[in-house]
């Protein structure tokens, strides 16, 4: 290379400021280095000052290397050979330039800019070519391919100096075209400065980079670089104008006279039809027609998506301004596959559509999940995550796009280099609504198998971030990772382990998505720290499993916050309780409140699944009316529901973690004691519709009276829902007519119960004219029944399938009870006792077998406050009334039954354990009818094995 050769090109740029002891260079032997540490003998050591280094700090290690001329921009700091320049990284373009002797003017270099699809249009075209036999290379993200072998470098654009090395190999590979990405940062830097480039294209414009470009404004200035060339005639432009500020460029150049074509769906050069399209939600292809000035050319492409509809109608366009005819363009376009790492399927045997994808910045997300949701589909789940050290301020809005168009959202670890992985992720989450369908699990491995077992068949997963990339950055270790590799493992193995254990959940629970939740202020440490997460959830130290979050809750007879010490003693698990305790550092999380804690987790929990939730709630009858819709409805959907009575928060929470993915309604059934319960339990299970069965003087010790248990029941509609049932029977519920239903006898009911019809085992009604039938005689089961089927009719069962769902038999412990015994017919009955439950008790045993003779054993009924007394005497009344032949009472209260002036001898016990003891007591006439009906608390269920002994 001749001395004079790098002198004229800098003189005729503009560059050369000053040179010093060159008399004596005529030809320089060497090749051009920027960085010292590869400077041999006879080299060119041009200094750059970059962000982390200035390489005029190392002109004396590069002169003691063997540097025969120094490039600088500062003073010359030793009197040997030396030039001063404008600017170093200029002046290092136009040397590499003159060094490999120009080599891009041996082929025609197409050039692609853009924020998103820019390896995706320039792998299109490179791989067209290739498919049409014609030399080419392409250069892109961290790689360059010369024909069909593949090398690696470290940046989209490499560096002046390595991109001119790899122009020269292309040019001694004899390649006609190479296609190659250009970034932001090359513009910027120069790194494509003096690269004369034949085709100039755009794909869009939005947020990225805003760490490195102070403003978008100056993002966008440093893109339009690239199409100056067209100004001068030097170059020819194509534009995507679907892209806002792809039209504001493409005015402005055509403004000034350049040689530019725009290609979009509106007044374009080359107009894009996609109006036909058949297959526009497939999942194999996308099919569209670009009509312009010399003819049409048919798209028919593996690659799916609306953003990739962009990418193909650019890349098609440009091949045809490039010179190729329509048949030439669709060989080569429409054989191209789909290219790794950008929207690429993984084929699975689910009928999932899982597709992994680059996309790490808002727009990207936003197009990504537009394609996925035009796509055939019913759910849409999202995984994203945002780098580290880069732009923070568009972390964010990541999760406003993706929470825009994805139904579930599931954020993970990315690419955290050397910054504090959780607080990336705070800064995701910043200024989000906490109630909304996201979820963290930062493990990435562990995100992408979750969120796969969170999809059913005809879902789509789409996995966003990495893309192509085959490592995980951490405090500047790369380690392999492949989001394709892992999801593959994930579709392949069984997920049996999970759905077939009611206790372990489908997502686990990620230590920050707890502080989160509990409020635990920001870790102000940098760097790395490892993820932590857990399957289960427990309050029950004696049976709790490795793994587990242990909530420490505090009853009448136990504190679970003495046992948190010995449940921490397995290093994998997690407490949560409500006092400070010290000596657990990262293991406990105080709360406010324990139970409200564990409740919130299930909350946000809930909000991740595609389940229809119908709650329940009533003085009686609410577990047989649960037991009865879910039968309903499990003919048509999979259905979850509240397992025995578990109707409090802790057994609400028990539920909701029984939740699986296939689950499409959850019966929920809602109790209460005290004020406000009803109101937090619908807090977390947020019904989409409710039922009130009925409203009775039941919990009174706290409630007061029968208008507070109304108030407190009712506070289950007073929030959004699709559906009220209510008690047609009950004027009080005449205030939710205009936005509920009612069920009932009354003429002004919605579902109207009409024709009753009794027999000892069996009823027989009708509801809205339809006949129904029930193994139940019950007359409270009736009602109970009507409100299931007409809850199951509004979900659309057909009647014949409630019909069948109706004679199913239902498990009810110690509810209604029937047992035909070999001497007695036996109501058990002693689950628990209100008024109203008792009379409708006394009324069925009254009626069943007539002829036999009755005895009632009967419990207290607690929690009636002041009012115990009265109650109790209304029921003494309807018993005289009703007639018996036995009467056993057990309680304090329940002596009240047998009255004043009974005839009948009274036999009554203060506690159970006194009548089990008295054994003549439980002797009964050979086919009695004995109802047993109490109190839970009462615990008349300890004289049940003896009377079935003895009956």
């Amino acid at each position: 290379m001749k001395f004079k050769e790098i002198q004229n090109i800098l003189l005729e740029d503009g560059l050369l400021l000053q040179t010093q002891a060159v008399d004596k260079l005529v030809e320089i032997d060497g090749k051009v280095c920027t960085d010292n540490r590869e400077v041999s003998r006879g080299d060119i050591f041009v200094c750059i000052k970059g962000f982390r280094q200035d390489g005029h700090n190392y002109i004396s290690d590069a002169r003691a290397r063997g540097a025969a001329l120094v490039v600088c921009e500062d003073s010359f700091k030793d009197a040997h050979a030396s030039i001063r320049v404008k600017d170093s990284r200029k002046a290092a373009a136009l040397i590499a330039k003159v060094y490999y002797q120009n080599p891009s003017s041996s082929f025609r270099l197409i050039g692609v800019t853009g924020t998103n699809g820019k390896t995706t249009s320039s792998l299109l075209i490179f791989k067209a070519l290739r498919e049409l036999g014609i030399s080419a290379g392409w250069i892109g993200t961290l790689g360059y391919y010369i024909n069909d072998r593949e090398f690696s470098t470290g940046h989209t654009t490499p560096d002046i100096v390595e991109l001119n090395s790899i122009f020269a190999s292309m040019a001694g590979e004899g390649v006609q075209y190479v296609v190659m990405e250009v970034s932001s940062h090359a513009l910027a830097l120069d790194r494509v400065y003096g690269v004369e480039f034949d085709f100039c294209l755009f794909t869009n414009l939005s947020r990225d980079h805003l760490d490195f470009h102070p403003s978008m404004e100056e993002y966008g200035r440093t893109k339009q670089k690239l199409f100056e060339a067209s100004i001068r005639h030097k170059a020819v432009s194509i534009i995507n104008v679907d892209d806002s500020f792809g039209l504001q460029t493409y005015s402005e150049l055509k403004a000034q006279d350049a040689f530019v074509f725009s290609v979009g769906r509106q007044q374009a050069d080359y107009l894009v039809r996609d109006d036909h399209n058949t297959n526009k939600g497939s999942w194999e292809q996308t099919r569209f027609t670009i009509t312009h000035s010399g003819g049409e050319i048919h798209i028919r492409s593996a690659l799916i998506g609306k953003f990739n509809l962009e990418n193909l109608a650019l890349s098609a366009a440009a091949m045809s301004i490039m010179g190729f005819e329509s048949r030439q363009i669709e060989q080569g376009i429409n054989a191209v596959k789909p290219i790794r790492g950008r929207f690429e399927r993984i084929p699975n045997e689910r009928g999932i559509g899982v597709f992994i994808d680059y996309a790490h910045t808002p727009d990207a997300i936003d197009n990504v999940l537009r394609a996925a949701r035009s796509l055939d589909h019913k759910r849409v789940l999202c995984l994203i995550g945002a780098g580290g050290e880069r732009d923070k301020g568009k972390r964010p809005l990541m999760l406003n796009s993706a929470l825009k168009h994805a139904d579930a959202v599931v954020i993970a670890d990315d690419n955290p280099r050397g910054e504090n992985p959780e607080n990336i992720i705070r800064d995701v989450i910043a200024g989000c609504e906490l109630w909304l369908p996201w979820w963290i699990i930062r493990n990435r491995r562990e995100a992408i198998r979750s969120i796969i077992r969170l999809a059913q068949p005809g879902d789509i997963v789409l996995i966003c971030g990495k893309g192509h990339e085959t490592y995980q950055e951490i405090c500047g270790v790369r380690h392999h990772f492949d989001d394709a590799e892992v999801a593959r493992e994930a579709l392949a193995e069984s997920a049996d382990d999970v759905y077939r254990n009611d206790a372990k959940l489908i997502l686990p629970v990620d230590r920050l998505l707890l502080d989160i939740l509990y409020g635990v202020p920001e870790d102000e440490s940098t760097g790395y720290i490892e993820p932590e997460s857990y399957d289960y959830v427990s309050t029950d130290s004696r049976s709790i499993q490795s793994g587990s979050v242990f909530f420490a809750l505090v009853g009448d007879n136990f504190d679970g916050h003495k046992f948190i010490p010995q449940v921490l003693q397995d290093d994998n698990n997690f407490a949560v309780g409500q006092v400070t305790l010290a000596g657990f550092p990262k293991k406990y999380i105080e709360a406010s409140n324990t139970q409200s804690a564990m409740g919130d987790l299930f909350r946000k929990y809930l909000l991740m699944f595609n389940v229809y939730i119908i709650a329940l709630t009533g003085s009686t009858g609410k577990t047989s009316t649960k037991e009865l819709l879910a039968n309903i409805l499990s003919t048509r959907y999979p259905t979850l529901k509240t397992e025995a009575n578990e109707n409090n928060l802790i057994g609400l929470c028990k539920t909701l973690g029984r939740l699986k993915p296939w689950h499409r309604y959850a019966v929920l059934e809602l109790g209460t004691n005290a004020f406000g319960e009803i109101a937090a339990l619908s807090d977390v299970c947020m019904p989409d519709a409710a039922m009130i069965l009925n409203v009775g003087p039941s919990h009174l010790q706290n409630l007061k009276d029968e208008e507070g248990v109304f108030r407190e029941k009712s506070s289950l509609f007073d929030r959004s829902l699709d559906i009220r049932l209510y008690d047609a029977d009950d004027n009080r519920f005449q205030i939710y007519k205009a936005k509920g239903k009612g069920v009932g006898r009354d003429e002004s009911a919605d579902f109207r119960i009409t024709d009753i019809e009794l027999s000892s085992f069996a009823g027989k009604f009708r509801l809205n004219g339809e006949s129904y039938e029930l193994p139940l005689a019950m007359p409270h089961m009736i009602k109970n029944s009507a409100f299931a089927i007409a809850m199951g009719s509004l979900a659309g069962i057909p009647h014949a399938s409630i019909r069948n769902a109706l004679q199913q038999p239902i498990r009810l412990d110690l509810r209604m009870q029937i047992e035909i015994l070999e001497y007695c017919i036996l109501i058990a009955d002693c689950y628990n006792a209100n008024p109203v439950s008792m009379q409708s008790a006394i009324e069925y045993w009254h009626r069943l077998a007539p002829d036999q003779e009755h005895v009632a054993i009967l419990g207290d009924m607690l929690e009636l406050g002041d009012q115990s007394a009265t109650y109790h005497d209304m029921i003494s009344t309807i018993l005289q009334e009703t007639g018996f032949d036995l009467l056993i009472t057990v309680g304090d209260m329940a002596a009240r039954y047998h009255g004043q002036d009974s005839a009948i001898p009274a036999k009554h016990y203060p506690t159970v354990e006194d009548l089990i003891k008295n054994e003549s007591a439980l002797e009964f006439k050979k086919g009695s009818v004995i109802l047993v009906k109490g109190s839970h608390s009462i615990h008349l269920e300890k004289a049940l094995p003896i009377i079935r002994n003895r009956c």
